[in-house]
């Protein structure tokens, strides 16, 4: 008589590897990547980063979608920096004073730039100022309503954190590190005036629009990023940026 054998469950294959966790460690990987280059050579991947929004906020100019992307691509640039480097790329709290400051720094310069603006082409279409509600018509056709609080949703909150976390946070950093920060705060401008020609000036093609625009943006670029340097934080320049854009806005509404 022979003894019984032990069962012996057979082995459980090991579950292979989804194309879902295969895409997830791929995009992981590169994602690594992206953000080692980005601290090693800041300046280099700042340019491309910039290279490529510039190039769909232009193009938006022909195309709403591309538009309407180039906002979600400047959201995304925050992913070229490690959890740990957001404070230093100004993604941090700000005291009240300088914020305040800072504040007041930019609703000035903005109120320049569109007293400058009415005086050297009027209230007419070749004034940049003039066409904003009209981006927002374009969005809501037939619906002023709607139209309405878009201009003020967008730009009093969604487009100042976007822009402010982009051009005054993870752009504003790379410079910054390598050529200081007054030549953060002259790119940071020159870049964020240049992405404006995507919504004035292009479509149609008016000369003295871009004449307006390029000078008026760049200046409000300039009074942001001193807010920037001021406060340490691009969160204050987005509470900075929206106190000012809601002013010029009133404004233009008003002066229609």
């Amino acid at each position: 008589m022979t003894a019984d054998r032990p069962v012996v469950a057979p082995a459980t294959p090991a579950p292979a590897t989804t194309g879902r966790a295969r895409t997830k460690a791929r995009t992981k990987h590169r994602l690594h990547r992206i953000r080692q280059y980005h601290r090693g050579a800041p300046l280099s991947s700042a340019t491309r980063v910039f290279t490529v929004l510039a190039a769909v906020r232009i193009a938006g100019a022909v195309s709403l979608p591309l538009m309407v992307l180039s906002v979600g691509l400047s959201a995304a640039v925050v992913a070229v920096l490690d959890r740990a480097e957001w404070a230093a790329a100004g993604l941090r709290r700000f005291r009240l004073l300088p914020a305040l400051a800072g504040t007041g720094l930019v609703v000035l310069a903005y109120a320049n730039t569109v007293f400058a603006t009415r005086a050297a082409f009027g209230r007419g279409h070749d004034n940049w100022t003039s066409l904003i509600p009209e981006l927002f018509r374009q969005m809501a056709p037939g619906q002023p309503v709607v139209a309405g609080i878009a201009m003020v949703l967008c730009m009093g909150i969604l487009v100042p954190l976007v822009e402010e976390i982009c051009y005054r946070g993870v752009l504003y950093h790379a410079v910054e590190r390598s050529r200081g920060p007054l030549a953060a705060i002259a790119a940071t401008s020159a870049g964020w005036a240049l992405v404006h020609l995507g919504d004035y000036g292009l479509n149609p093609l008016n000369g003295w629009v871009i004449c307006g625009v390029l000078p008026s943006v760049f200046a409000m670029g300039v009074a942001l990023g001193v807010c920037r340097a001021w406060t340490g934080s691009a969160l204050a320049s987005a509470v900075a940026q929206g106190t000012a854009n809601l002013l010029l806005l009133a404004w233009v509404l008003w002066a229609l």
